[in-house]
């Protein structure tokens, strides 16, 4: 569906964890997780319908699939009480949004959902595989995107983006409340990419990367501490040549701003950044015109403060608001509907080869011209049966040291040489893998896109 314009709501609450008089903090939340969780979501389905009523009406009534309306809400809204969730009440809390978001009365709707936060304990690497006792949890901090309406519900209209680095803030540094986790015994899951040209377009709508499409519509995310202006996690993954550039940058946070240094949309997109950090909490629109403009907030509407009923319990159990977040349930921040820029993609080309050396063992090399069509740069993705690449693309010269699933030696060496009239450039290997052993020039290649196709010796 091709939406004209787009309408920005802000649901700015503070998440972070309440601040006691001495100093020390402690999570809020309920002893029950699953209790907490429909707390929560509870909540923000309220919010979601202050949201919906304080649109203004229009008349005559603009049409279905004219406006899209984005509704965020900060970081760490769903994280409990202990500071972060076991894996089954995370699905819970995801199949209860999704849930939430499946009326029809949701169509033209894009929920982000703040963040959840998850936990997991490593295992001994020996049977009977039981939990290490010594190791430190792993934690996750996600966003769930979630396209609203009949048609989008549950896996179909998600989407789910990591935060990659982990803040001195995210987790409480000393004297937790009981069972909560503290800075020192967690650590963030590996990132979901390794950075560099392409590496963060989305290719299933749970791998974590940052740029995805939903809604017809190319979108990039950061959670507060990946848009930090000497962090710029999207700016250091632009997209390919013929990609689509991004429209709509989101960045819900706990302690973050609008960093100019680190907006990645076209001309005329926009940035929307949602903080629930404390007293300093906001939301804001900026559009990229150039230079970054803010854009101006319509309607800010309190959300009510009336106690969360459970349905769940019997008899309904009644959970004050402040028992979950600190300064109270939070305001509505409604931006006008901006039109929404026309889809631009990134100039430039690029030609992918695959070399399927052995059985086992392919290589995918990405070359990469500019607009001009002048070369700039490639990078390679080994691909394995027996060896777990993690689909990371790497830049040449690569030096590779592994092993397989066997514990049998991977050796990959690769490097640029000069090449042979007519090429410019060439890619030398040096392979030794199980079943498979190179050394030589794979390939040699063109200096501008106007120069023969590549010479491969496959």
């Amino acid at each position: 569906m091709a939406y004209n314009n787009v309408r920005f709501m802000g649901y700015v609450i503070d998440t972070a964890p309440e601040l006691n008089p001495d100093g020390s903090k402690i999570y809020l939340g309920l002893n029950n997780p699953r209790q907490d969780i429909e707390a929560r979501c509870d909540l923000m389905l309220r919010a979601m319908g202050v949201a919906r009523d304080a649109l203004a009406p229009q008349s005559p009534p603009l049409p279905p699939g004219d406006t899209l309306n984005v509704f965020m809400a900060p970081e760490f809204f769903f994280r409990g009480v202990s500071g972060a969730y076991q894996m089954d009440d995370v699905q819970l809390a995801i199949t209860t949004l999704q849930a939430m978001a499946a009326g029809p009365e949701w169509t033209d709707w894009v929920f982000v959902f703040g963040t959840i936060l998850g936990v997991s304990s490593p295992t001994l690497k020996t049977p009977p595989y039981d939990i290490d006792p010594l190791a430190n949890k792993e934690v996750y901090n996600f966003a769930l995107v979630q396209l609203g309406g009949v048609a989008a519900q549950g896996d179909t209209g998600a989407r789910v983006v990591m935060k990659e680095l982990m803040s001195g803030v995210d987790f409480i540094a000393a004297a937790a409340n009981p069972g909560g986790l503290l800075l020192g015994d967690v650590e963030h899951l590996a990132p979901s990419t390794s950075g560099g040209p392409g590496r963060e377009q989305q290719i299933v709508n749970y791998d974590g990367a940052g740029v995805f499409e939903l809604a017809g519509i190319t979108w990039g995310l950061e959670v507060c501490l990946d848009h930090l202006d000497t962090v710029r996690r999207l700016q250091k993954s632009p997209q390919l040549p013929g990609e689509n550039l991004i429209q709509l940058q989101l960045v819900p946070s706990c302690g973050m701003s609008v960093q100019a240094a680190s907006v990645i949309t076209q001309f005329g997109g926009y940035v929307f950044n949602c903080d629930g950090s404390r007293n300093t909490r906001h939301s804001t629109v900026a559009e990229l015109v150039p230079p970054l403009t803010e854009v101006v907030l319509a309607t800010s509407t309190p959300v009510s403060n009336a106690p969360i009923q459970l349905q769940s319990t019997s008899p309904v159990l009644d959970v004050p608001i402040s028992s979950l977040y600190a300064s109270g349930p939070g305001v509505v921040n409604v931006y006008p509907p901006r039109s929404l820029p026309a889809q631009q993609t990134v100039p430039g080309s690029t030609v992918r080869l695959f070399w399927q050396a052995s059985a086992d063992y392919q290589f995918v090399f990405l070359l990469v011209y500019d607009d001009n069509g002048n070369y700039v740069t490639q990078v390679c993705e080994p691909r394995s049966k027996k060896t777990n690449f993690y689909g990371n693309n790497y830049f040449l010269p690569l030096s590779l040291q592994t092993q397989d699933a066997l514990k049998q030696s991977v050796s990959i060496q690769m490097e640029l040489k000069p090449g042979s009239s007519p090429y410019a450039g060439a890619v030398w290997c040096k392979i030794n893998v199980p079943g498979f052993i190179f050394e030589g020039n794979a390939f040699e290649f063109s200096a501008t896109t106007s120069g023969p196709a590549p010479m491969t010796i496959w």
